[in-house]
C-alpha cells in the first residue's frame, strides 16, 4: 500500500503564490482577449454598414460627392473583401469563446484561492490533513485549466509582479497619485537593471579546464 503523501506548509504557501499568479495571468488574458473580441466585432459591423450604405449610393451622388464612381466602386468592392477576410479571422480565432475559457479558469482560481486563505487562517498552515486536501484541490484545479500561451507567459508574469509591487506601494503611500507611483516603479526597475547589467559585466569570466 502506497504511504500517503505529506504536504508541508511550504509548499502550500508555495501553490497559493502559484495560484496567485495564475489568477492575475488568466484574468488579464481575459480581459485582452474580450477587449480583441468587442473591437474586431464591432469594427466588423460599422465596416459591413457602411459598405451597404454606399453600395447603394448613385453616381450621380458620388459625383456631387467629388467621388470618382468608377474608382468608388472599386475601393467598396476591394473593402468588401477585407471585411470578408476579417469575419473569417474573427469565426477562426474565435477570442470570444477562448477569454470565455480564461474566465472560467480564472473564476475557479479565484475559489480555490479562498479555500486557502481560508485554511491558512484557521489553521496557519500547521494541519496536515488539511494541507494535503488543499494539494489535492490544488492538482485538480490546475490540472484542467487552458494552457497559458508561451509567448505571452513573461509578459503576463511581469503584469502580475508589477501589480504585486503597485498594491504594496499604495498600501505605503495611500495619498499619492496611481500615476505617479507607476512612474517611480518603472524607474526603480530601470535602474536596477542597469545596475544588474554592470554587475554581469564585472563578473571575472569563468575559467574552465
Amino acid at each position: 500500500m502506497a504511504a500517503a503523501r505529506v504536504t508541508t506548509k511550504e509548499e502550500n504557501e508555495r501553490q497559493y503564490r502559484v495560484l496567485d499568479q495564475m489568477l492575475s495571468m488568466h484574468s488579464s488574458l481575459r480581459d485582452r482577449l474580450e477587449r480583441r473580441a468587442f473591437w474586431l466585432n464591432t469594427g466588423l459591423i460599422a465596416s459591413s454598414l457602411f459598405l451597404c450604405v454606399f453600395a447603394f449610393v448613385g453616381d450621380d451622388v458620388l459625383t456631387a460627392l467629388g467621388l470618382d464612381p468608377a474608382l468608388t466602386r472599386f475601393t467598396i468592392g476591394l473593402s468588401a473583401v477585407v471585411v470578408l477576410v476579417f469575419s473569417i479571422t474573427e469565426f477562426r480565432v474565435d477570442w470570444r469563446s477562448v477569454a470565455g475559457r480564461h474566465a472560467e479558469a480564472a473564476i475557479r482560481l479565484a475559489q480555490l484561492k479562498a479555500k486557502y486563505r481560508k485554511s491558512f487562517d484557521e489553521t496557519v498552515g500547521n494541519d496536515p490533513k488539511k494541507n494535503a486536501r488543499l494539494a489535492a484541490d490544488y492538482e485538480k484545479t490546475t490540472g484542467t485549466l487552458p494552457a497559458i500561451p508561451d509567448r505571452w507567459f513573461n509578459t503576463l508574469k511581469a503584469e502580475h509582479r508589477f501589480k504585486r509591487t503597485l498594491s504594496e506601494r499604495l498600501s505605503q503611500c495611500p495619498k499619492a497619485p496611481v500615476w505617479f507611483l507607476r512612474l517611480q516603479i518603472c524607474w526603480e526597475g530601470i535602474r536596477e537593471a542597469r545596475h544588474a547589467a554592470k554587475d554581469r559585466q564585472n563578473e571575472p569570466p569563468n575559467k574552465t579546464g
